[in-house]
């Protein structure tokens, strides 16, 4: 009895397994990254505060904290950093949570399409590093990266992006 038992665990372990390739990875294609831009974010700060993107141009963010506290990566429109702050200040609470990452859901660690401008964004726990791919927009107004977690925008943890044909 026990062997049939066995041989229709392996099974079902085996056809879950070959089922759930990809879960949790955006099945969308993305275009490959044409530049890697390396951040530190420390103690209430960016290393840069200025960045030059090409127009359309798909950019992977490998962003380091060196700080002792979390910190996040946001980047989009003047327009959807504003959206993004403002709902922070409302229930922002949910990054120093245990567990943070698993209640974010689709919001951080992956894109946020808001119309004119995609904006993603992405938490980076003490001492980690963590990638994000963003593709910047033909053309824009105002772009920014920030981190919202409560009192480090306001304490400078901020900067823009310029589209350069030239980046």
């Amino acid at each position: 009895m026990k062997f049939p038992f066995l041989l229709f665990t392996l099974t079902a372990v085996s056809a879950s397994a070959l089922a759930d390739t990809g879960h949790g990875q955006s099945h969308q294609s993305e275009p490959a990254p044409s530049r890697t831009i390396d951040i530190q974010a420390g103690s209430m700060w960016f290393d840069a505060d200025k960045l030059q993107i090409e127009p359309g141009k798909t950019v992977r963010f490998r962003i380091e904290n060196v700080s002792m506290i979390p910190h996040e990566f946001s980047i989009g429109s003047g327009r959807m950093q504003q959206m993004h702050r403002e709902m922070m200040q409302q229930g922002g609470d949910h990054h120093g949570a245990e567990g943070s990452d698993k209640m974010m859901g689709d919001h951080h660690n992956g894109m946020m399409d808001h119309g004119e401008t995609q904006s993603a964004a992405v938490t980076i726990a003490p001492g980690e590093t963590e990638t994000l791919i963003w593709t910047a927009p033909e053309q824009g107004d105002v772009i920014e990266y920030a981190c919202f977690l409560p009192g480090h925008y306001e304490a400078g943890m901020k900067g823009t992006v310029t589209l350069n044909s030239n980046a």
